[in-house]
């Protein structure tokens, strides 16, 4: 007898909240490619995505009306029903991120937990006034969790807030770190590097300090902003020529981007730094080699994809030393306090001035990276599957 696992794929869908152009959306491709790979006589995996459940029924159109909370009202009432019905050739199913799945279950489910920040940082990202409706999407999240028959952690850090946040035993949770595509390791300057410079709006002779990632208050996008006046502060001081910052994302219609502003100007670093928005995948690997250095001064990560990816293109890294960030990276970044911005200011300038220290840490990245595959993370997460089906015990 064979077991069929659902994997949930929404994540890839555009339309389907932000998920696509963000970790989790390379972290559901890879399954997407990996796990059939890995399938067997005695567990198969399929996929289905939340089109599958889109209906034009009265309860949709009341939700319609609604002036919020109509997603959690979809996700918490519409969905269970619709995925026990329209489910029936799986057993188990398989959502990729703990912010999607129903809070009660309709059948045995598996759960990745990507992070619990909203618990963890709570002073960061409780509303100021009181909110029932952040309150009760915290409680359904943490609902689905406790009620998954496996938790698939990305991190050891990650595992261990599961376990001592929520209560869930060890034995129901596997840790599945993620991966970096092969592009990373195989990264080159195709355009001409002044064509390149000419098309982002970066000036000629100046090195680039690169950071790629969202911008909300965890990411201390201010934090790195104060870093890097520092910085140009201190070139200014000695007659360098003074870096640039690189800002890649899709942040320019987040809601912290006018602090972000008001921050740059604070400084007067307005000339500074360079935000170009979301950048292709294409362009963007010829931006991390075109980089000097990349800098993550987040103040909490499950995983921390972005510094990991940098090091796979060859980049030095200055990062956080906070959360999963010393468990993925080792000793292969310069492991900072992201909110002591004038020690993030010298170790930056050290690396922009010194390169063999620069190349020293390229080096050690390259091979720190490399022992993060996502075909890993694919057998990993079938040896979820297996357990999770009763085929092997990995507690």
């Amino acid at each position: 007898m064979s077991i069929r696992v659902g994997l949930d794929r929404s994540a890839l869908d555009s339309s389907f909240k932000e998920h696509a152009t963000r970790g989790i959306g390379r972290y559901v491709s890879a399954l997407e490619r990996e796990l059939p790979e890995q399938a067997s006589g005695r567990v198969k995996v399929g996929f289905f995505d939340h089109t599958l459940f889109q209906s034009d029924t009265m309860a949709d159109k009341v939700i319609d009306y609604m002036q919020a909370g109509k997603m959690t009202l979809r996700q918490q009432l519409l969905y269970p029903y619709r995925l026990k019905a329209r489910t029936s050739d799986f057993d188990i199913l398989h959502f990729p991120a703990h912010m999607d799945a129903p809070s009660w279950p309709v059948k045995s489910y598996i759960l990745t937990v990507l992070d619990l920040i909203p618990m963890i940082l709570k002073d960061m990202y409780e509303p100021k006034h009181s909110n029932k409706r952040f309150q009760l999407a915290r409680w359904l999240e943490l609902q689905a969790i406790r009620n998954a028959s496996l938790i698939l952690a990305i991190s050891e850090c990650t595992a261990r807030d599961v376990h001592e946040i929520i209560g869930v035993p060890y034995e129901r949770i596997l840790v599945t770190p993620l991966g970096v595509g092969r592009s990373y390791f195989d990264a080159e300057l195709i355009d001409d590097e002044q064509v390149l410079r000419q098309r982002y709006g970066i000036p000629a002779s100046r090195k680039v300090v690169l950071y790629v990632g969202g911008i909300d208050p965890r990411k201390n996008a201010s934090g790195l902003v104060e870093s890097f006046a520092h910085l140009v502060g201190s070139c200014r001081e000695k007659g360098k020529e003074l870096p640039l910052l690189l800002m890649v994302g899709k942040i320019h219609n987040d809601e912290q981007f006018p602090v972000l502003v008001n921050v740059i100007r604070k400084y007067g670093l307005e000339q500074d730094v360079v935000m170009p928005g979301f950048v292709p995948e294409g362009d963007l690997l010829q931006l991390y080699k075109l980089s000097s250095v990349f800098c993550f001064l987040s103040l909490y990560e499950g995983f921390g994809l972005p510094p990991l990816e940098a090091m796979a293109t060859g980049t030095p890294v200055v990062s956080s030393d906070r959360s999963a960030m010393p468990e993925v990276l080792g000793d292969s970044a310069c492991m900072v306090d992201p909110e002591d911005a004038r020690l993030v200011a010298r170790k930056l300038e050290h690396i922009l001035e010194d390169q063999s220290y620069a190349a020293e840490l390229s080096a050690k990245g390259k091979r720190q990276a490399a022992r993060f595959t996502w075909e890993n993370t694919g057998k990993l997460t079938f040896a979820g599957y297996e357990k999770a089906a009763g085929f092997a015990d990995l507690g």
